[in-house]
């Protein structure tokens, strides 16, 4: 039982049932309702198990994947992997229907309007992202929620 929860108990707090922790933090935005190819802001998971996505499209077209990074220090994901800018894409799951999305392929917008969830495994990972390549149309946001279960 955390501190928080004995306090409240001390405090005539409601029952406590002790089904584990889980740790959220701040949801981070990687790309804004971009309208354009672009990579967004990379984020140190380093800390974290799993993210939450939330991908929210208006009539996009274009092809959204997820990367990510094993270096100490970000790499550049504009850039081509290479020996010394190491980055991948990743496998993401669609919350929704529990489908896999290949990293390779990622997930495939045409004149969508929608927002969906889907969750990265990040448990040997420290740098993520997502990429929008190619953009044809519309404009797409993603919001990204580091989580640890303890």
């Amino acid at each position: 039982m955390g501190i928080a929860a004995f306090l409240a108990a001390l405090a005539g707090g409601t029952q406590i049932d002790n089904l584990g922790g889980r740790l959220n933090y701040q949801e981070r935005v990687v790309l804004n309702a971009v309208a354009a190819t672009t990579t967004g802001s990379a984020f140190n998971v380093a800390d974290f198990v799993h993210i939450g996505l939330t991908v929210d499209t208006e009539k996009a077209s274009g092809t959204l994947k997820f990367a990510c990074s094993m270096m100490e220090l970000a790499p550049t994901f504009a850039s081509s992997s290479t020996s010394t800018n190491r980055w991948d894409y990743v496998e993401s799951i669609d919350l929704q229907n529990g489908s896999s999305i290949d990293g390779n392929t990622g997930i495939v917008f045409t004149s969508t309007t929608n927002v969906r969830q889907y969750e990265v495994n990040v448990n040997n990972v420290r740098w993520c992202t997502a990429i929008l390549s190619p953009w044809t149309a519309g404009t797409t946001s993603v919001r990204m929620l580091p989580a640890n279960n303890n």
